[in-house]
């Protein structure tokens, strides 16, 4: 049977409802309509659905929002699988592409069980759909079921932020600093992309040493936490000492390149005082090797205990050179010993984290006690003349050989014969495509090294029999002739 529901039935129907409430109403006790609303309530409630939304907005009160532009990074990295409509940009300073969501966009995302869609909107100011202002109210939104409220609240938005920094660190063009007189605008250092190709994996050095390196680089950048329990400003301080040629400058590059760290490369004697070096320290960033090189050569860092000069504490400056007689020279800054000192373990060193101060000498026996001991340069290294394993390595870069019916010969040479790696590698780049004329080459010159030790060894082993003779003369009261 066909029910029809022409306006009159609607109409009796209505009626029958509005007496059925009235009844309700009228004859149930107040407390009895009290529990009957609060049932069909909870029952409505219980139908609808437990989302909650957040809008993550580009400003708040007129201030750049952090979170929007945390968001804006870490959906890039995602949604490019999943979305329908991307923008793609290449931002200044920056190796990768990024991929934003384009308006009413939709992502989802899943963190410990809990779905996350993600969209983009903007509301325009502006009746112009096609026209763009920077009044227009951008913001992120995000949806979740309610149970997960915590989650997101004190895991999930934290969890965003945290990537976010990886992916920026990670996409960020490195710099090259260095430092110099103040511009219009207060910068203290002025740079350039940092592109050196030095790594690990082309350094020469022993790998005994270079495994240990990297071993301590990698603990040191995963102590953040135990760094803040022991009560120490996160950083460390290294020294790479030895002759000229062995490589000091190539590690550096490598450790950053390792690390993916800037560089900051500090010219101490174009610093003028204490307080610009101070300020010279706080503007660098996290994340960053600063360095001093040949730090013997542009101050006088030397040790006081050795010093000739009668000074007072206010006249150990670091401005003190001699000229071409002997006598001391200002050469215009007043930087003590103790701002440097300051510079690298003071209170003003905590503010940052994570960064290596790097010193690199060629005569470690000339700094001061107080500079060398740690908490200030944690790591000495010392790096020497080539062995059998740095020329190894040097022989594959330069020649891409692995072995070669010269290498025990040149084992048996740098036993005794001092090269430096930047010798070596001066020899097999002027001959990189002759493999054979390489290693020849290098044993040529190792062997004419060998032929000037002998030489002076023979040269000092005459004046000692002499002098011996000479004794014995003056022994048995003989007069000793001196030959023109």
């Amino acid at each position: 049977m066909e029910i029809l529901l022409d306006w009159k039935s609607i109409g009796s129907l209505l009626a029958t409802l509005m007496f059925i409430r009235t009844a309700l109403r009228d004859f149930l006790p107040p407390e009895a309509n009290l529990v009957l609303q609060r049932f069909f309530k909870t029952i409505l409630t219980y139908l609808q659905p437990k989302t909650i939304s957040m809008s993550i907005e580009e400003y708040d009160d007129s201030y750049s929002n952090d979170l929007y532009d945390s968001v804006r990074t870490y959906l890039g990295s995602k949604c490019f699988s999943s979305a329908k409509d991307l923008k793609v940009s290449k931002p200044k300073n920056s190796k990768e592409f990024a991929f934003t969501m384009k308006t009413d966009q939709a992502f989802e995302d899943v963190f410990k069980g809990c779905r996350i869609n993600w969209s983009f909107h903007i509301e325009k100011k502006s009746s112009d759909e096609y026209s763009g202002s920077d009044d227009d109210k951008k913001y992120f939104k995000l949806c979740f079921h309610n149970d997960y409220k915590e989650l997101i609240r004190s895991e999930y938005l934290p969890h965003v932020v945290k990537e976010a920094e990886v992916i920026k660190f990670k996409n960020r063009e490195r710099n090259l600093f260095t430092n110099r007189s103040v511009d219009d605008h207060g910068r203290l250092w002025s740079s350039v992309p940092f592109n050196h190709p030095s790594t690990f994996g082309t350094i020469a050095i022993s790998p005994v040493l270079k495994a240990g390196i990297k071993s301590d680089l990698e603990k040191f950048v995963s102590r953040k936490d135990y760094y803040t329990r022991v009560g120490r400003a996160w950083k460390r301080g290294y020294l790479l000492y030895g002759p000229p040629g062995t490589g000091k400058t190539s590690l550096i590059a490598s450790i950053a390149n390792f690390l993916e760290f800037d560089i900051y490369d500090l010219e101490l004697s174009s610093v003028s005082d204490n307080s610009q070096l101070r300020k010279l320290l706080i503007s660098t960033t996290n994340k960053s090797v600063i360095v001093v090189e040949d730090i013997d050569c542009s101050v006088d860092l030397s040790d006081r205990k050795k010093k000739d000069m009668n000074t007072d504490d206010d006249e150990l400056k670091l401005n003190l050179k001699k000229d071409k007689k002997g006598s001391y020279l200002s050469m215009g800054n007043s930087v003590s010993l103790s701002g440097v000192l300051n510079f690298i373990d003071g209170l003003w060193s905590s503010c940052g984290g994570e960064r290596l101060i790097i010193f690199t000498t060629n005569h470690k026996e000339k700094l001061d006690a107080a500079l060398l001991r740690p908490g200030r340069m944690d790591k000495h290294i010392n790096l020497s003349f080539c062995d059998y394993y740095s020329f190894r390595i040097l022989a594959r870069n330069y020649l891409l050989v692995e072995e070669h019916e010269t290498m025990k010969e040149v084992e048996e040479l740098l036993r005794v014969v001092k090269v430096t790696p930047a010798d070596v590698a001066e020899i097999l780049m002027s001959c990189d495509e002759d493999i054979d004329m390489g290693m020849r080459n290098v044993v040529q010159e190792m062997k004419k090294r060998l032929i000037v030790i002998k030489e002076k060894k023979e040269t000092v082993q005459n004046f000692e029999d002499e002098g011996v003779i000479q004794e014995e003369k003056l022994e048995n009261g003989e007069e000793i002739v001196e030959m023109d």
